[in-house]
Formats: C-alpha cells, structure tokens, sequence
C-alpha cells in the first residue's frame, strides 16, 4: 500500500513538471504585434521669389562743409579810356582763386524706388533735394586794392558774400546686404548719378577793418546773379536695415556725397555796365556728409518672419490635418508556435 502511493506521488509530481514546461514553452512561442505610430504629416516644399520691386523715403541732416573756387577779374579802368594810351585794355585781367565757400547745415529729403534682385543685392533710383545757406569769404584781388588806393601790403581787404542754394541730386545706386542678423541687415552701397546746383543772387561786399579802409569799414556792396549748373555726382553709403514686418524695413545709415565743381555767380551790375557778361565764379565742387533715415516697403514681402525672406527662398507648406480621425489599429491574435 505505501509502494504504491509513493508511485502515485511521483507520478502526479511528474505531471505537473510536464504541465509548467508546456505552458512555459507556449508564452515563449507567442509574437507580439509591435505598436502603431501613425506617420507624420507631409511637408511640401515651395520655391518663393521674396525679391522684387520696392519704395523708399527718407530725411536726412547734412553737416555743413566747406570748399573754395575761382573768379575771373574784370578790370574796367577808368571811366574815360582815352586817358589811357593804346595798349589799355577793359575786360578779363586775371582769374583768382576764392579762398572759401561754406555749406551751411541743412536738411535733406530724399525718395526713390528699387528693385531686389538677390538675397545680398538690390539697386535703386533716387532722387534727392536739399536747400542751405551759402556765404563765401577771399582775400581781395591785387587790382581791387590797387584801385581803391589801398595798401596791398596792409589792409586786410576782403570780398565776404553770402546767398543761398538749392541742390537736386538724382542717383542709380547699388547695395550689398552683407547678412542678417535677428532683425538687423547691415550693408554698404554706392551710387552714380548727377546733381542740378542753383544758387540765388549773391551779396557781395568789399571790406576790410582796423580803420584802413578810410572812413567807412564796407567800401563796396554789390550783386552778382546766382548761376545753375548740371554736374557730375558720386556717392558711398553704409548703414543698416531693421525689420519691422517682413515687408517693412526701418532704414538707417550715412551717406557721403561727391558734386563736381561749377558755375556759382555772374558779374554785378557794375562790371556789367563796362562790358562783362557770361559767369564770373565757380565754385570746385561740394563734399556732402550726411546721416539718413527712413522707410522702405518691399512688395517682395518675406517669407517666414523678422529677418528672414530676402531674395529667392524656399517656404515649407504643411499638409493640412485631416477632418475624421485614424481607425484605431487592428491587432491579429497571438499565435503560437
């Protein structure tokens, strides 16, 4: 009886060992479905040409500057030639030098339109006005002296004139955008172009102090008709842009303007009334300085915010989200091996 339950023991044990292996052998065979991720929207990639036309205003300050010149001297002797023996000669004696003509400081306005062609270069055309004060001051000519019985070597005679002046600059310019930084685009420019200076009636007076002049300090007032000239201009410009949107551009910067010289006044009535005709002075051209600032719209626009869409560029486009929803996954029943 004892033999036969221990054999009956041994073989329920043995069953039961049999059982764990088998089910054991059965998770291990099961293969799992692995997780559903649903994939991510596309992304289309778009060319955009963010280059393009655009417009520009400014205003800016001019600092004032000097330059000097040159007159021809009219010599109109004395009223009765004929005391004079043959070889007298009334006109043009000589050409001097003017010692100095000033620029007054003044404002300057300026419009223009442009066109971007790349993202680090665009042109423009612009047109520039400026009006400023003029005055003008040389040593007076060896003759003046001489005839208003001066002593050359003592007597401090001087013309000192003053007019005013009004100057159109138009100019084809080019930019480089060095890059972009946040909102802020550096750059550096130059320009090509002419300018139209017209002066008004010059006020010319003849002086000289510490009483050698006689009894009156002024010892001649005379005016000389302004002249108007058409003249070469060249400039060099280097500033900043700041985007306020991506077509709105805060501009800023300095400007150095280059006017070749030209005609300034012609002979007063005095010489007139002997013969003189035609321009008597000229001045040697004008060295402008200028600080700038103003606004420039880009029809161009921008694509993707501050700083950014300057020149030809790509925008990404998202495809747009689905109105129903994904079906949720669909998973096979385990089998097993």
């Amino acid at each position: 009886m004892r033999a036969m339950k221990s054999r009956l023991l041994t073989t329920v044990a043995l069953i039961g060992a049999v059982s764990s292996f088998s089910s054991f052998a059965k998770a291990a065979d099961i293969i799992e479905e692995q997780p559903y991720f649903p994939p991510p929207a596309p992304v289309i990639v778009e060319e955009v040409a963010t280059g393009g036309w655009y417009l520009r205003g400014d205003v800016g300050y001019v600092f004032k500057s000097k330059t000097d010149g040159y007159y021809d001297f009219y010599n109109i002797g004395n009223t009765s030639p004929e005391a004079y023996d043959d070889d007298w000669v009334r006109g043009i004696d000589s050409t001097e030098h003017y010692d100095e003509i000033s620029l007054k400081n003044s404002a300057n306005f300026s419009i223009g339109a442009g066109y971007r062609v790349s993202d680090h270069f665009r042109t423009d055309l612009t047109v520039d006005y400026m009006r400023t004060g003029v005055s003008g001051s040389s040593k007076c000519a060896y003759l003046v002296e001489i005839g208003y019985g001066l002593d050359p070597t003592n007597n401090n005679c001087r013309y000192d004139d003053s007019s005013r002046a009004s100057i159109w600059t138009t100019m084809a310019n080019a930019y480089v955008d060095v890059g972009t930084y946040g909102k802020i685009t550096p750059y550096i420019g130059a320009g090509l172009g002419f300018a139209h200076v017209k002066y008004d009636d010059m006020n010319n007076t003849i002086s000289c102090d510490g009483g050698l002049c006689g009894s009156e300090t002024s010892i001649y007032k005379g005016v000389h008709k302004g002249e108007s000239s058409w003249r070469f201009a060249s400039s060099l410009m280097a500033g900043a842009s700041v985007d306020i949107t991506h077509k709105l551009k805060f501009d800023a910067g300095y400007r150095y303007t280059r006017i070749s010289s030209g005609d300034a006044f012609a002979f007063d009535e005095q010489d007139r009334s002997f013969g003189a005709s035609g321009v008597q002075g000229s001045d040697n051209g004008f060295n402008i300085h200028a600080v700038r600032a103003g606004l420039r719209y880009e029809f161009g626009g921008g694509g993707g915010g501050f700083g950014k869409g300057k020149g030809k560029g790509v925008e990404p486009i998202y495809a747009s989200t689905p109105l129903y929803e994904e079906p949720a996954p669909i998973y096979e029943e385990p089998i097993y091996k």
